[in-house]
């Protein structure tokens, strides 16, 4: 054997060495990995089911809100029908009733204008003078 030869044995070993070192590393990697795989599942597992059941409540939740809002729709509707309604009943007794107050009022102005003073007591013989001015005005 020369001295290649023993070269090439010595680096061959430590060549088996490092490799065999590298591939004990590589397993207590592989090791560490699967135990916090495995922590991670345990972890992970309770909390999946917990939110699984926190979406199914609020899938539940989000069908409630929907028929409050069908129900607020049609609530809506009906009171807009109402509304409708009403004010087809009401809208001819108030134009009636305004244009009553709007001739009540030009009758008081025209009122107002004729006798611009007060009103007062009539004595004995204003009276007489007051009986001549009606007979007066309904004969002309």
């Amino acid at each position: 054997m020369n001295g290649l030869s023993v070269v090439l044995i010595v680096v061959a070993i430590v060549g088996l060495v490092v490799v065999a070192m590298a591939v004990q590393s590589l397993i207590t990697t592989l090791r560490s990995l699967r135990e916090t795989v495995d922590d991670l599942r345990r972890e992970t597992l309770p909390a999946i089911a917990e939110l699984r059941a926190t979406v199914d409540a609020a899938n539940g939740e989000l069908q409630r809100v929907d028929s409050l809002l069908d129900t607020a729709e049609d609530v809506s509707a009906r009171v807009d029908a109402t509304s409708k309604l009403t004010w087809m009943v009401v809208r001819n007794p108030l134009v009636k009733l305004a244009s009553a107050s709007v001739a009540t009022e030009r009758v008081a102005r025209r009122l107002g204008r004729a006798d611009p003073e007060p009103p007062r007591a009539l004595e004995p013989a204003d009276r007489r003078i007051a009986r001549r001015s009606r007979r007066e005005r309904k004969a002309g």
